[in-house]
């Protein structure tokens, strides 16, 4: 997808990660770099989102700027810099985070558990079958640090479940009542694996002591889903955020 700005300006690597700062990871500029970052990236996430809804067939988008500026969720994009006149052109978006799910294994016992789910996965059809999809979706796996099969799915295309078939051999999936697709090996063999489950049944969940410290994610206060990975590892406080906060929030 082409957009009338440079996207190497602020996009310094062919696959990049989108926190709800819509700033992306090594960033450096000044206040009006700033600015005009977070707007090329709000009007690519728009962009992209519709594109998304339109492929597979949805009433709405399930990304955009907002919905990422009011969550935990981060997207990956996937980008060719020297196309589009050496403007550069966005070609690929995974979205990803967390969801407190109730989850049916094999044998119809439910867990409350909070994943790691694909929210949202986008190739620009001038890219599909091109390697793109594959690409983008292993460098997610191998930051986040998980396996497919232990990944929740919402609302999957065909083409999706075409895609984990073909190269990651998912095909058996376990049935669910909400609109999640989960495949056999989500369920890990051992209490408090990589999806680190709250509880079985309808009880009162409990966050288990036990949360596996190499999760880039955990459960903050009031059950508030945090990402901990190394986008967002500690840093300096930032002069350039201060005047972002100022002068796009006021």
């Amino acid at each position: 997808m082409d957009f009338n700005f440079k996207l190497s300006s602020f996009i310094t690597q062919e696959i990049t990660v989108i926190n709800n700062t819509l700033v992306p990871e090594n960033f450096a500029g000044d206040r009006r770099n700033l600015r005009f970052c977070v707007g090329a990236i709000s009007e690519i996430l728009d962009d992209m989102g519709i594109a998304s809804a339109k492929a597979q067939g949805l009433l709405k988008p399930i990304t955009s700027a907002d919905k990422l500026r009011n969550s935990e969720h981060i997207v990956y994009l996937l980008t060719e810099r020297e196309s589009n006149n050496h403007n550069g052109s966005v070609i690929g978006m995974l979205k990803m985070g967390r969801k407190r799910l109730y989850v049916f294994d094999k044998t119809g016992e439910c867990h409350e558990m909070i994943p790691l789910c694909v929210l949202d996965f986008y190739v620009h059809e001038s890219r599909q079958r091109m390697g793109c999809g594959k690409k983008l979706f292993e460098y997610m796996l191998n930051v986040e640090n998980i396996e497919p099969e232990k990944l929740a799915i919402d609302r999957p295309s065909d083409k999706f479940l075409f895609f984990l078939r073909k190269h990651y051999g998912l095909k058996n999936s376990i049935p669910q009542t909400n609109n999640y697709v989960v495949f056999e090996g989500f369920f890990p063999r051992k209490p408090h694996h990589s999806g680190y489950p709250l509880s079985s049944g309808f009880g009162n969940p409990k966050r288990s002591r036990d949360t596996p410290p190499e999760s880039p994610y955990s459960v903050g206060k009031m059950g508030s889903l945090k990402y901990n990975g190394r986008h967002t590892a500690h840093k300096p406080e930032s002069t350039v955020g201060k005047l972002f906060e100022k002068d796009i929030y006021s």
